[in-house]
Formats: structure tokens, sequence, C-alpha cells
């Protein structure tokens, strides 16, 4: 394992606050939720067709109030994982022990973009506010065999995509 904020990392990692930087990783905060619907999710070989959510606001205090059940999580933190290195998202430490789960993929060589993982609520109701540590990111040497080529990252193409911009440049959105 290797620290992300270490000399040698070769990755980079924005929105990281004063605190954030842990002896072994750096902590992640949350910046939006999802609830995640109940619709069938659909994946093969050719296509995906997510379950879809929808966006929860905060209340007047600014605390999202989380009903036992899966949301889909952004971190305010945005990530691009550097050459012949990965990661991972780990849940921090007070959450698991009140029965709130993060979960995340891999961070491949050459991912760009944002952090999303799943927050899995168990065991009663959570009230979490925006901008609070969630989860913690650990970086690893890896050898890669080629650069992340999935539908996940990429900042600059999808929001030429979403622009209308310039389609060509676009990889295509439904190898993962």
């Amino acid at each position: 394992m290797k620290h992300i904020m270490g000399p040698s990392s070769r990755s980079s990692l924005t929105n990281v606050k004063e605190g954030d930087v842990q002896p072994n990783a750096v902590d992640l905060r949350l910046g939006k939720v999802f609830r995640m619907s109940s619709s069938t999710f659909r994946i093969d070989e050719k296509e995906k067709v997510h379950r879809g959510s929808y966006e929860m606001k905060p209340d007047g205090e600014g605390y999202y109030n989380l009903a036992e059940g899966h949301y889909e999580v952004i971190m305010e933190n945005m990530i691009t994982v550097g050459e012949n290195e990965a990661g991972w998202v780990i849940t921090r430490s007070t959450l698991n022990r009140n029965g709130v789960f993060l979960t995340s993929g891999l961070y491949d060589t050459g991912y760009d973009g944002v952090m999303a993982g799943v927050m899995h609520v168990t065991c009663g109701p959570m009230r979490i506010q925006r901008g609070t540590r969630i989860g913690q990111y650990l970086s690893f040497n890896a050898e890669a065999l080629h650069k992340y080529d999935g539908s996940y990252g990429n900042i600059k193409a999808k929001h030429m995509l979403s622009n209308r911009l310039c389609r060509s440049l676009v990889f295509p959105l439904t190898r993962n």
C-alpha cells in the first residue's frame, strides 16, 4: 500500500481538507446522496441498464435523513489514478460500528473522475450532514496492463458528450 498524498504517488485527489490526511489513507467527504430505485437492474456484455435513483435533499440544518436502505453517494472529491497505481474506498470506522457500510469498486490506473459508491444504512435511520467524512481512499502499486477505459471516468469526454460538442472523442459507454 502507498499513500496517495505521499511523494512517490502519481495519483491526485481534489478537495482534501485539513484533517483529512490520515496515517495510511485520505478521508472522503459526502457530497450528494441519491435514493436507489427498486426497478430491475440489467447487465450483459453489450449493455447495462441501471435501476435509477433520485437525488435526496438535505433538511434546513443541512442533514440528509436516511431510512434503512441503499443510497448512491457521490463524494466531494475527484480522483486521477496515476500510472501503475490503483485504489479502493473503505468505510470509516464510526459508520461501520453503527451499521452503515460503504461499498465501491476498484479505481483502476488511468481513472479520472468522480468518486462514488453505495452507502448501506442498516439497523435503523441515520442523519448525516453533507461534508461528513464517510470513507477512506487506500492506494497501492498495481501492475497495469493498460489504462482504464470504462464508462464511469473521463470527465472531459462526458462533459463534451453532455454538451453535444464532440461525440467522436468519447469512448463507447457500454464497455463495462
